[in-house]
């Protein structure tokens, strides 16, 4: 299981936002919670078949990088589009909430370190689980 602290960390991040957020309801977040946890046992269990298929095999073949690179992308998709849909409904919701304009500002503002933070979050998941190294050919 320590190969996916990284994944338990994003959920983490993300079961924390929408179950402390006042604008999702609560069968919303029910269901949010339920789609994440469904995505994550499927992805470790495929993932765990590729590791396993693969194993004790040196060098390693490209196929199993394809493959591995490949579900990972595939979960990727799965994982931050839902994830960006939410938060995007989240700042929607807070800004048209807000009445003054210094507090819009201070929201749109405050996008840009929450952007940030999920870029970074599909950067480390995508490097934790889908990196394929490359020869040391240049082609």
């Amino acid at each position: 299981m320590e190969l996916y602290i990284e994944l338990f960390v994003f959920l983490a991040i993300i079961f924390i936002i929408v179950l402390s957020n006042r604008f999702i309801p609560w069968l919303v977040k029910a269901a949010i919670v339920v789609y994440y946890s469904v995505i994550s046992y499927i992805f470790i269990n495929t993932k765990n078949k590729i590791d396993e298929r693969y194993e004790n095999i040196t060098p390693v073949p490209d196929a199993y990088w394809d493959k591995n690179s490949a579900w990972v992308d595939t979960m990727t998709g799965y994982y931050s589009w839902s994830f960006l849909i939410i938060l995007l409904y989240i700042y929607f919701k807070w800004f048209t909430s807000v009445k003054s304009k210094e507090a819009k500002g201070w929201v749109l503002i405050s996008f840009i370190p929450a952007l940030a933070v999920f870029l970074l979050s599909i950067f480390i998941f995508n490097f934790s689980y889908g990196y394929r190294p490359k020869g040391l050919d240049i082609a």
